[in-house]
């Protein structure tokens, strides 16, 4: 199987690597990004847009309980 990330334009591949390489990108990123290129753009980009809403509920509500107020977006 060809590395996934070479199949996608050039210029997405070089924003890829370039957070791949740099040392502030988390494991867990890291790892993330890398089962996402393997995977179909679309399901891959709805499943990370469901992730990234239900973290921002879970941050809303642990700012709630410590605050009193959810952050302003």
């Amino acid at each position: 199987m060809p590395d996934p990330i070479t199949r996608e334009p050039m210029s997405d591949v070089a924003e890829v690597i370039a957070m791949l390489a740099d040392p502030a990108t988390s494991y867990w990123l890291r790892d993330a990004i890398v089962s996402a290129c393997r995977r179909d753009p679309f399901d891959a980009e709805r499943d990370a847009l469901a992730l990234a809403g239900l973290l921002t509920r879970r941050l809303d509500a642990i700012v709630t309980r410590h605050f009193g107020s959810p952050r302003q977006a």
